[in-house]
């Protein structure tokens, strides 16, 4: 849609079952890629009970477990909170995770049985949990960060139900401050045309509301260009973010903005080092 001279980049993919928001990040934003796949995520699950899938949803092979009868809306919520905080994750076979130079779901559906090691995530709410429904549906939001798998959250849920699972339908809601809501299905930039960047594209500053926010002094804009450290003593903090855990923050002058590291001089002073520089005016 916009051309071949267009760079169009991602804010993290979905599962092809899967449906909801994708942010795109287009032209310059495609460098602040990274910065939006380590914002929060909530989806909104169904799952079944009663039976597992080699893939963890309902795209594989189904294979009956047990019944599902001892499953109770509280025992349901006590082990889903069981999930909450931060604790290690075996991803799906069918998974992009890289074994030893190849993608999982590369090795798996060429039948060989990929060795995927633990990792650390973190999973910070569960709401509006239901189930289960006389079919073995179980429903839930959950909110999550990055590297989390879904559907290794409703196999693991399966086995300390005693019972089996695996996801029906997934969709993703919102990708830190963006929503679902305020999203356009591709359908519609297609009918919008040409025009379509002006009328629906939003400023960076949308992506800048997630992080610690620093005012650079106008002086200082070229050693931001240029990379330099900047003082910690010479900013004017704007505001603490949505996520003020990140590692960057953000500082911004009047043209600029860069996603910044902490750093120490070597005379003990504390200052923050450009990682990467933006042109304000940029879309994302």
């Amino acid at each position: 849609m916009l051309g071949r001279k267009s760079k169009v980049g991602h804010g993290g993919t979905l599962d092809s079952p899967a449906s909801g928001l994708l942010v795109l990040l287009v032209g310059a934003a495609t460098r602040t890629c990274s910065f939006v796949q380590n914002l929060p995520k909530t989806y909104f699950v169904e799952a079944q009970l009663g039976a597992f899938s080699d893939t963890d949803d309902a795209s594989g092979l189904i294979e009956a477990k047990s019944g599902w009868g001892h499953v109770t809306p509280e025992s349901l919520e006590r082990e889903i909170l069981g999930f909450l905080g931060m604790h290690l994750q075996v991803p799906p076979s069918i998974s992009a995770v890289h074994v030893a130079g190849r993608r999982a779901h590369e090795l798996a559906r060429s039948g060989e049985k990929p060795c995927l090691s633990s990792r650390p995530i973190t999973i910070t709410s569960f709401s509006e949990a239901s189930g289960p429904d006389p079919q073995g549906r179980i429903r839930f939001k959950i909110r999550c960060h990055k590297g989390t798998y879904v559907r290794s959250l409703i196999r693991d849920l399966g086995n300390r139900l005693c019972c089996g699972a695996y996801v029906v339908s997934l969709k993703r809601l919102s990708i830190g401050g963006f929503n679902l809501v305020n999203s356009l299905p591709l359908a519609t930039l297609a009918a919008i045309g040409p025009t379509f960047p002006e009328k629906t594209l939003l400023p960076l500053d949308r992506l800048l509301d997630h992080f610690v926010t620093y005012r650079a002094p106008q002086e200082l804009e070229k050693d931001v260009r240029n990379g330099r450290p900047i003082p910690f003593d010479s900013l004017v903090r704007d505001h603490w973010g949505l996520i003020p855990e990140s590692g960057h923050v953000a500082l911004r002058t009047e043209n600029l903005v860069c996603f910044a590291l902490p750093e120490e001089t070597s005379k003990g002073h504390c200052c923050y080092r450009p990682d990467v520089v933006l042109a304000l005016g940029e879309p994302s």
